[in-house]
């Protein structure tokens, strides 16, 4: 849901947390004026037009938009979010993104700017006057709008492609970033890093300290944990969105890991889920 901000003669805020027990995220596009976001343990950062700002849902905050100031905001839930990136294969690029507040000003947006503006506007007039298709326009827009930030805030330079120079498990570490969701063997893996898999297997023990499948498997977990407690998707569908098409066998390999069962962990990560450290991604 996105909605134009119009100029007024007075302050108005904006709460970013979560609205009415439904965890969401929020964007502000600061088009003309001043403004300011901030914490509870937090800095007040000021902000200046033009500006984009990202905000998770776990971030408790207030966007402050200062008499005579206009732009546009966006709200989405966690399931919006997941559905327009979460199993494509820039999730993981984009992670360091959904999970953090990013505040981007033009210096950084550079040309992407006028088309991030275009997206808002898009989105809005979905959300006024939706038409065929309005859901998955907007999780479109809601996609590019999160790629250019990635791209024009310098994301996407902590999380490229391979380095062919690196050493072997580390780029082992990398690949499984990227395909970890794609039921790939041992055997695959090696093959992709153009290496045999005795040779993996070997780098990956002496440099990390498990074999490789272990630590395939210790990156499927970690996601499904996340999943599991910072989402309402059903379980049966979280596995099947990594890579597990019997919900049987997903419950006894997250259990053989985790030690609980996925529906016991989401109980107990929901009724014990401690509040998370602000964090920020700002750019002069």
């Amino acid at each position: 849901m996105a909605t134009r901000i119009e100029a007024a003669i007075a302050d108005r805020t904006w709460a970013t947390q979560s609205l009415d027990g439904i965890r969401c995220f929020r964007a502000f596009f600061l088009r003309r004026g001043t403004g300011s976001f901030g914490t509870r343990n937090g800095p007040l950062l000021e902000l200046s037009a033009p500006q984009v700002l990202w905000t998770p849902f776990a971030e408790r905050g207030e966007f402050r938009l200062f008499a005579g100031g206009d732009g546009a905001t966006l709200l989405a839930t966690e399931d919006v979010v997941w559905s327009s990136i979460g199993e494509s294969r820039l999730g993981a690029q984009l992670r360091p993104l959904i999970d953090r507040t990013v505040l981007a000003p033009a210096s950084r947006l550079g040309s992407s700017l006028a088309e991030m503006e275009a997206l808002f506007d898009g989105f809005e007039r979905e959300t006024r006057d939706p038409g065929p298709g309005a859901s998955a326009m907007g999780s479109l827009y809601l996609g590019l709008l999160m790629m250019h930030l990635w791209r024009s805030c310098g994301l996407a330079r902590e999380s490229d492609a391979l380095d062919a120079g690196a050493p072997t498990a580390q780029r082992f570490r990398q690949l499984v970033e990227l395909r970890y969701r794609d039921n790939l063997g041992v055997d695959d893996f090696a093959q992709l890093l153009g290496v045999t898999r005795s040779h993996l297997h070997f780098a990956c023990v002496k440099a990390l300290g498990r074999p490789p499948q272990r630590v395939v498997h210790e990156r499927l977990v970690a996601e499904a944990r996340l999943r599991l407690r910072d989402t309402a998707q059903p379980i049966e569908q979280v596995g099947y969105s990594l890579g597990f098409r019997d919900a049987a066998y997903f419950n006894r390999f997250f259990r053989r890991l985790s030690g609980l069962t996925p529906g016991d962990y989401r109980r107990a990560a929901r009724t014990a889920l401690p509040a998370p450290p602000t964090s920020y991604t700002a750019w002069p």
